[in-house]
This record gives C-alpha cells, structure tokens and sequence, in this order.
C-alpha cells in the first residue's frame, strides 16, 4: 500500500500573490484588467470558471475561463442572476446606494477562497440614524427569534417565563 505525502500547509506568501487578466465583455466589448490570486487558479485542473457581476468590468454579468497560464480562453453570457434579481427586491435602497457608488467591487478582498466586503466609512451621523431607527426592542428580538434562545438566558429570563410556547 503506498502512502502518499501531501502538503497541507497553507502558503500565506501564496495567498497575496495576484495574476493581471484582461477580460472583455462578451455583450458590450469593454475591457478591463483584474487581479486575480494565483491560489485560485493554481488550484484548478484544466481552466477556472469565474463569475464577473454588473459592475465588475461593465453593465453585464458574464463568466470568463482562465486558464493555468492565466490567458482568457472564452466567455459566457448570463441570461439570470437569481441573487441580485432577489436583493433588489428586498432592498432596493443597497442596491441603489452601491449602484451609485460605482466602487462596491474595490472594496471586496478576494484571497484564495475567502471572500469579504469591506464597506466605505460614512460620517457619523448618517450612521447613527440609521442605527437608531431600526433598533429592535428587547421585546421583539424575542419574538423574532424565541426558538434559538436557550431557556437559561437571562437576559431573556422574563420573557422566557411568559412564553407559553416554552412547555
């Protein structure tokens, strides 16, 4: 039986390490160049499938296949993008705010696997309007979510023993 050694360490030098990829928009034709980290495409087989969002490069969603040598080999037009379709729905006001921002994608940070939206800082005061309008009661935090409370919470303690829903 043989025993195959493999690498588990993760190299962190790796992780910082980016390719430049000039993708075109297969709809509109507009070009631009990404970073993309090499882990990505490093860890592929044969090509990596990446998915390009509205804004990214143009007004279009579209998929790019790269491959190891990090050279574009085509592209694929998307007719349906369930996720953004259902948050515009469901709050429209983001979608309008990072719309008009134009810079949603500068801030996302992209390494390896991990990916993390890191939002512009906004004055204080628009904050804390905000903030303060949707504060939730004590009350209706409870409500909202009286089955992931633990029965020993005591911060909940007097709403926990009203509930006649906990037997």
């Amino acid at each position: 039986m043989a025993v195959i050694n493999e690498n588990l360490n993760t190299n962190l030098i790796e992780l910082n390490e980016y390719s430049h990829v000039k993708v075109s928009c297969p709809i509109c034709k507009t070009e631009k160049i990404l970073k993309f980290p090499k882990t990505v495409i490093n860890q592929a087989k044969q090509l990596t499938t990446i998915s390009l969002p509205k804004g990214v490069v143009c007004d279009h969603h579209f998929q790019a296949f790269v491959d190891k040598n990090f050279v574009v080999r085509g592209y694929q037009k998307v007719d349906f993008e369930f996720a953004y379709d259902v948050l515009k729905k469901k709050n429209p006001e983001i979608i309008e705010s990072l719309e008009k921002e134009n810079n949603f994608y500068n801030n996302l940070v992209l390494e390896g696997n991990y990916v993390e939206y890191i939002p512009p800082k906004k004055d204080k005061s628009a904050t804390s309007n905000i903030s303060t309008s949707k504060m939730m009661t004590l009350e209706e935090i409870y409500e909202e979510f009286w089955e992931f409370i633990d029965d020993a919470n005591e911060e909940f303690k007097t709403l926990i023993e009203k509930d006649p829903r906990r037997i």
